[in-house]
């Protein structure tokens, strides 16, 4: 970000002071960075009108720096001086009226329309008065970086509470801020705001705020209601692929997740299922689907990431990594100053305490630091081992080992809502037979020999095979003679 600074003031009497204010700015490393400033003693020979080039110079300005010593300067045919023609011409440009005036303590009398130029002023610009250039240089320094502070463009707050200034309410997206309180209202057991959605967001949720008379999103209105918040968060994305084997060598499938953070959650949970097991056990009449990991664990792993990652680290997104063998979530920032891997287990702290209460208003997280243990009962209750975490470099990891081969023996774990009753499908006793056969053995049937091992016609063993094939227990291959039944 480049800022413009006009420096304005009577050029032979003030020239010292106007290096002075490049001086402060240039010496200082934060200002130097983001002001970039004009004087019209380093200004090009230009062979055009030299009023109209410098008013147009302040007409593009971001801020106005006048100085105000003894002299009004030679007026011009309306009776302005060089320096009050700026100043004006500054106002009528700049909405915010972003001056600062500095005016230059003298033991002579000032000249009348010095006088009547200070009056003028002292309603509509910020002005102080200076002894000396170092004084001088020590108010323009101190005026600006309260400038940055006051506009956000540095942050005197955490990031998730600080207003994105570069957006505008028009950057918040107000159907996903409709669909978060419908869940809101389901999981917290609450009606629906009638409000109207604005008022929601200043009031309630408090993501959006006043911003010199404009009402602008924070960076957490953006991460969680915004139409793009890449725009102006891009850091914010999520990186999630599948490697072939248990290195990076090799990839399978990848994608890089943006958009607001309850979408996001969607997109990577669709990338899990996509590429991670689901095997298929029958066990007495039962058909039980047995998925690789739990997406519970999974899912609150990641939520933990976007919640506590350092969002200053521009160029480090969540990194979501599935492989042969395990999953590894780890986001930049590492655990929070104050605590260490041991002692994150039971304690809420966070870098970023809007972004949780957010979470904690659809019970996505708790304001309890439960998440850890929810992570480990998850997968022990699944059949696997506690998840590992621990931090590598500035990044906080979180490690979830698979089953491996091993993953019908998850059978004990799985919850109702993944188990078939398939006595409730009014299955035939051979039916269940020849499906456990298919999906446990991985036997495939023929009309054949599926008649001669039940001792049934062959007409019954095609209508039995073909009322597993409707019910998507089985699949068909082959047409005729070659008709095969399997597993799905």
């Amino acid at each position: 970000m480049s800022l413009r600074v006009f420096v304005s003031g009577n050029q032979m009497e003030l020239r010292d002071e106007r290096f002075a204010v490049k001086e402060a700015i240039v010496n200082n490393p934060i200002l130097n960075e983001i002001f970039d400033v004009f004087l019209f003693e380093e200004s090009p020979a230009s062979g055009g009108d030299p009023v109209s080039y410098f008013l147009e110079k302040v007409k593009n300005s971001d801020i106005y720096i006048g100085l105000i010593g003894d002299e009004y300067g030679t007026p011009n045919d309306e009776g302005l001086s060089p320096t009050e023609l700026e100043f004006q011409t500054f106002i009528e440009a700049n909405p915010h009226n972003d001056t600062f005036i500095y005016i230059k303590d003298i033991t002579t009398e000032r000249d009348e329309e010095t006088k009547k130029f200070i009056e003028r002023i002292k309603i509509p610009a910020k002005y102080k008065r200076f002894k000396d250039l170092d004084d001088l240089k020590g108010h323009v320094t101190d005026s600006l970086i309260v400038y940055l502070y006051e506009n956000g463009i540095i942050r005197s707050e955490p990031f998730d509470m600080a207003i994105a200034t570069e957006a505008d309410y028009d950057a918040i997206n107000e159907e996903e801020v409709k669909e978060f309180l419908e869940k809101r209202a389901i999981r917290l057991k609450l009606d629906v705001p009638t409000q109207d959605i604005d008022d929601i967001l200043f009031n309630i949720l408090k993501v959006i705020k006043d911003f010199k008379g404009e009402i602008k999103p924070t960076n957490t209105g953006l991460l969680f209601f915004g139409k793009d918040p890449s725009t102006f968060i891009p850091q914010h994305e999520i990186r999630i692929a599948r490697f072939k084997g248990v290195t990076r060598r090799v990839t399978i499938d990848s994608q890089e997740i943006k958009g607001p953070i309850y979408k996001m959650l969607d997109s990577v949970e669709s990338f899990f299922r996509r590429n991670t097991r689901t095997a298929n056990k029958i066990v007495e009449f039962k058909r039980i689907d047995i998925p690789e990991y739990p997406y519970e664990a999974i899912r609150e792993a990641l939520i933990n990431a976007i919640a506590h990652r350092d969002y200053n680290r521009t160029g480090a997104p969540i990194m979501f990594s599935i492989f042969d063998d395990r999953i590894e979530i780890s986001n930049p920032g590492g655990v929070v100053t104050g605590l260490t891997l041991k002692e994150i287990e039971g304690k809420h702290e966070t870098r970023n305490k809007k972004i949780c209460e957010i979470f904690s208003e659809t019970k996505d997280m708790e304001r309890f630091g439960t998440g850890i243990t929810k992570m480990k009962e998850l997968m022990v209750s699944h059949g696997l081992n506690e998840p590992e975490f621990l931090e590598e470099g500035d990044y906080f990891i979180v490690k979830f080992y698979g089953p491996g081969e091993n993953i019908l023996d998850l059978v004990s774990s799985i919850p109702e809502e993944r188990v078939i009753d398939l006595k409730e499908l009014k299955l035939k006793d051979i039916q269940i037979q020849a499906l456990k056969l298919m999906v446990n053995d991985k036997k495939e049937f023929t009309n054949e020999s599926y008649s001669k091992l039940f001792n049934v016609h062959r007409n019954t063993a095609t209508r039995h095979l073909n009322k597993l094939v409707e019910l998507e227990l089985i699949e068909k291959t082959g047409k005729g003679r070659y008709t095969k039944y399997k597993a799905v």
